[in-house]
């Protein structure tokens, strides 16, 4: 579909060159908020996908040029916080509806964000509600109402309105408490900053949220994942290559966190105020594997655009002194963007774009703006309704999939270097090219599946 959208009202090109790709968003609230519209650069509807549910919060598109989105379940849900969802939907790139999943109960309830992943599933994160008794005996002081603590589920789509829960991580594992030493967590909190103080932060005043977890990007390399949360003012890395039964365990504490080392009692100065949006800058972009987040700012008003490189060790763990807090690489942080007309106090998000550039979304003031490395704003588009974070896609992203089985070095061939290639990686393998029938395992079904594709892709 080509046409203009109700939901476009201007778009600016400033100065400079942005980056030629496509742009996808929806409204959160309001009449248009089943929506989802793809514009190019002059601000033009290419494609819109309109659905029964009200979006949750920021949809994505995978290869294929396939949607995924995060929708509100029908009806009000058992547990009502901000920006609840618990349905995700994927429709092609025609608009064929083809998947609906849901996943709430009386005591899940996912909201916020979703993350697709490269094997084809999905990364949800939502509520697990823990009653006010259960709180107190975690250690929780003053408290009067339930408590719902942050989970994180990964679904794999198993029918058109079905999925399995595949892997799973509750933060509720990972709590520890110094004012009753009689309970089970009981610790020195600086001493353990791979652990969350129970008695951190302030609950919602109208429900149990705690941590309000806003976002979450996968690391297929790294096989970890990254989340915000607005109410603590921290991000958080936790690993995702562990069993289900390994994350209830230690290997599932924090790998790494940073924002404020207030929360586990180690000196040093509050950077985030609000954080929403983070993720890992992607492999081929200026900056890879650098951590990029949206710093609301409400403490002083004026929203930041942070990248810093987080301290990597050669195991996957990150580098903390024993009585420091964790910080980012001495020398490779920065306020990348700052600018005294660009402050969301809540939404917002930000991404880098393959030439260089940055796309910001200041959701409450409805303005999707991108900005050249030397903070120069390249292009602007204004909408009608406030959204969560516009997310930018090369065009590629429309063209349908490889179909080329057995390519395991992705050169468009099937020969004996896919071969070669598999035999190196023998054995166990998560996340591997040389894992060609995607199983978790390279051996001969992968050599037997490279045979019968054998010759240039289809």
């Amino acid at each position: 579909m080509i046409g203009h959208s109700c939901l476009t009202l201007t778009m600016m090109v400033i100065a400079g060159s942005p980056f030629d790709g496509l742009t996808l968003f929806n409204p959160i609230h309001g009449p248009q908020s089943n929506r989802t519209v793809l514009i190019n650069n002059d601000g033009d509807v290419l494609h819109e996908w309109i659905g029964a549910s009200t979006i949750a919060s920021t949809p994505y598109l995978v290869p294929g040029g396939v949607l995924v989105r995060p929708c509100r379940i029908p009806g009000q849900p058992a547990m009502d916080g901000a920006a609840y969802g618990g349905r995700v939907q994927k429709f092609s790139l025609e608009g064929e509806l083809l998947w609906d999943f849901t996943f709430a109960d009386e005591d899940n309830q996912p909201h916020h964000d979703i993350c697709p992943m490269p094997n084809g599933n999905v990364l949800m994160v939502a509520w697990e509600r823990k009653s006010q008794q259960e709180g107190q005996q975690a250690g929780r002081l003053n408290l009067t109402t339930e408590i719902w603590p942050t989970q994180i589920v990964e679904v794999e789509p198993t029918g058109p309105e079905s999925g399995e829960i595949v892997w799973e991580w509750h933060l509720w594992d990972h709590i520890i408490q110094d004012v009753d030493p009689n309970l089970p967590n009981y610790g020195v909190v600086s001493e353990h900053p791979e652990k969350l103080d129970i008695n951190a932060g302030s609950l919602h005043p109208n429900n149990g949220d705690w941590v309000h977890v806003n976002a979450l990007d996968y690391h297929p390399e790294l096989d970890q994942i990254v989340m915000s949360s607005n109410s603590l003012n921290e991000i958080y890395i936790i690993d995702h290559s562990i069993s289900t039964e390994e994350a209830a365990g230690p290997a599932g504490d924090f790998l790494y966190r940073w924002g404020s080392p207030a929360n586990y009692d180690r000196p040093g100065a509050q950077v985030l105020f609000n954080v929403h949006g983070v993720n890992w800058i992607d492999p081929g972009m200026p900056g890879e594997e650098n951590l990029l987040l949206f710093n609301n700012g409400n403490d002083d008003n004026s929203s930041d655009l942070i990248e810093f490189v987080p301290p990597l060790l050669p195991d996957g763990t990150y580098a903390i002194d024993d009585t420091l807090p964790f910080e980012p690489v001495p020398g490779d942080y920065a306020f990348f963007y700052e600018s005294p007309d660009f402050h969301g106090d809540h939404l917002c998000g930000v991404y880098r774009l393959p030439n260089g550039n940055t796309i910001a979304t200041d959701g409450p003031s409805r303005e999707i703006r991108e900005v050249d490395a030397d903070g120069n704003i390249v292009w602007q588009h204004f909408t009608s309704q406030r959204l969560m974070r516009a997310v930018k896609y090369d065009d590629s992203i429309l063209d349908p999939p490889n179909d080329c089985a057995g390519d395991a070095d992705n050169n468009g061939e099937v020969n004996v270097d896919d071969i070669l290639m598999v035999i190196a990686s023998w054995g166990p393998c998560a996340n591997c090219d040389g894992d060609v029938d995607g199983d978790g395992e390279i051996g001969v079904d992968d050599v037997l599946l490279i045979i019968s594709n054998w010759g240039p892709c289809r």
